[in-house]
């Protein structure tokens, strides 16, 4: 049986013991809020030094940009996926007067959007080129140079000091990005309609820079120079999302250690990324992206480079692709640089100037094969 006299002393003591806790507790929260060291973190901000005339060969601005874009993607995909960021579909007011210019005397003009808003993998985007602008009164040749991967949007910056020695040596160059990612939205057929759309732009808005719209020649390095030559050999073009009107076919073209055959079994994962699957997966688009299925309209000029010592991509790839082509009488010529390498071919003292030097004298001689306004490439 229980004391019932008890009862009351216990009630009065838990009660005590209850404001006690409490007014503990609150004692510890409002240390807790006056303490120096509960102060919440602030994010450092990304500064990024805006770019002026002085800047010299360091002068990238693309680079910054994309680096910057690069430090803020520590947000959510989704987050960042709606952000308000694109660009209306039009064709910007950019010009070589906008230029940042290198110590060379090259001028720059970065992130200039030559697509429409295309679908960059479950978000929307628009996809851009720098304009790299020689010295002195135009008008230059036009090349569209395309670079390799796949890396994602955004991949291209590798091939500035490429474009710069182009320019430095009177060439107009546009370098354009592409989306070669399946999970970006890439792959067949969105990286050819891309090219296809680079192409077309520098027909468009060449004369805007100071170059010649006559005659544009695409050079592609890497898996650009695969994805190049099925736009350059394939008669029927690649339509879609892209700013400006024309043929998307180049009036020559350059592949710099091109990855042409597809279906020998070289670089799997790279193809595999591209397309979005195996080869018995993606069977169609594979077939589709052959270059060896084309070359049945149109000649142009094609000038083929491969280094025999590139660990990357075999340089049979273009000695196949050479073989091709000469079979089917066209005007195409192979360089092999003997120890070269996959990168090498890129260097100003290379053999990679030659070649785009070739390419644009032989379009203009060849002027005409391809119709620059209507979209059409002839029989």
């Amino acid at each position: 049986m229980h004391n019932l006299r008890s009862r009351p002393w216990r009630a009065i003591f838990a009660v005590i013991v209850v404001a006690i806790a409490t007014t503990l507790l609150a004692a510890a929260a409002l240390a807790d809020n006056t303490s120096p060291t509960a102060s919440t973190a602030v994010p450092t901000p990304v500064i990024v030094a805006a770019a002026t005339a002085t800047d010299t060969a360091s002068v990238v601005v693309a680079a910054a940009n994309r680096a910057a874009a690069s430090a803020a993607s520590t947000l959510p995909a989704a987050e960042l996926r709606a952000a308000p960021a694109l660009v209306a579909p039009s064709i910007g007011p950019a010009t070589a007067q906008s230029a940042v210019y290198q110590s060379s005397g090259v001028g720059v003009v970065s992130d200039i959007a030559f697509t429409q808003l295309v679908d960059c993998g479950g978000y929307s985007c628009q996809l851009h080129l720098d304009a790299y602008i020689p010295a002195g009164a135009g008008p230059f040749p036009t090349v569209v140079l395309v670079r390799g991967g796949p890396s994602g949007i955004g991949g291209g910056g590798y091939l500035e000091p490429f474009a710069s020695v182009l320019a430095a040596h009177g060439i107009l160059v546009f370098n354009a990005d592409m989306r070669d990612l399946a999970s970006e939205g890439g792959g067949y057929p969105a990286a050819f309609q891309d090219v296809a759309c680079a192409v077309r732009f520098a027909r468009s808005e060449a004369s805007s820079y100071g170059g010649d719209p006559g005659t544009v020649t695409l050079v592609g390095h890497s898996l650009g120079g695969w994805v190049g030559s099925v736009v350059a050999l394939d008669a029927t073009e690649f339509q879609g999302g892209c700013l400006a009107g024309g043929s998307g076919r180049p009036d020559a073209f350059v592949g710099l250690s091109g990855n042409y055959q597809i279906s020998n079994g070289d670089n799997y994962m790279d193809l595999y990324n591209f397309f979005g699957g195996s080869p018995d997966q993606t069977a169609t688009a594979r077939a589709a992206g052959d270059p060896f299925a084309y070359a049945t309209g149109a000649q142009i000029p094609v000038r083929l480079v491969a280094a025999t010592g590139d660990e990357s991509v075999d340089p049979a790839n273009s000695v196949a692709l050479n073989d091709f082509l000469t079979q089917k009488n066209w005007n195409v010529s192979l360089t092999l640089v003997p120890d070269g390498s996959h990168m090498s071919i890129l260097d100003a003292d290379s053999a990679g100037l030659p070649a785009v030097f070739s390419a644009i004298a032989a379009a203009e001689s060849n002027a005409g094969a391809i119709d620059p306004v209507k979209a059409s490439t002839g029989g």
